[in-house]
């Protein structure tokens, strides 16, 4: 259902997407000639935002008012589905924020195991085989790349767990 209050969010995005990403664009210019340097990595990231905001706007636009059908049927449907909703959204931020609180005692490594299940729980995936499959491989892809690769550090944790964490860097 196209909403008032859709079009402008995305209108939003879209400015402040487009902002950040020219300011980024100005970033460029720092750095070594011919070097990846720190300043790509967000201009990537903006306008990737960018065009998923600007491709969100054009739908929001062009998708027509959806009709008021049913009435008493499926207002009580309507109210779960919203109260559903915003259950999903409390715990979905309770996982971030404790997630940022545990990456620093446990470590990237073992606070991503533990935050995409949970994450995905929380938005409502049950499938047993993605909350297992999921954290092992995105964790493992995020390590590769970030750490090994482009050797950007991410936190090891404390005590015990900073020890484990080493054991990937």
């Amino acid at each position: 259902m196209k909403t008032k209050g859709e079009v402008v969010f995305f209108a939003v995005c879209v400015a402040f997407f487009g902002f950040m990403g020219a300011q980024a664009v100005a970033l460029m210019g720092e750095g070594r000639a011919g070097e990846i340097g720190s300043a790509l990595w967000p201009l990537i990231a903006l306008c990737a935002a960018l065009g998923l905001s600007a491709v969100l706007l054009v739908q929001a636009v062009r998708r027509p008012a959806a009709a008021a059908v049913g009435g008493e049927a499926s207002e009580p449907d309507a109210r779960d589905e919203a109260r559903r909703r915003r259950k999903a959204v409390v715990a979905s931020t309770a996982c971030f924020f404790l997630y940022l609180v545990a990456i620093s005692f446990l470590g990237f490594i073992l606070a991503t195991l533990f935050f995409i299940p949970a994450f995905a729980f929380a938005l409502g995936e049950r499938r047993t085989k993605v909350l297992v499959a999921a954290p092992l491989i995105l964790t493992t892809v995020m390590t590769a790349v970030f750490i090994k690769f482009l050797t950007i550090p991410f936190p090891k944790g404390v005590g015990v767990f900073a020890a484990f964490s080493r054991l990937f860097y």
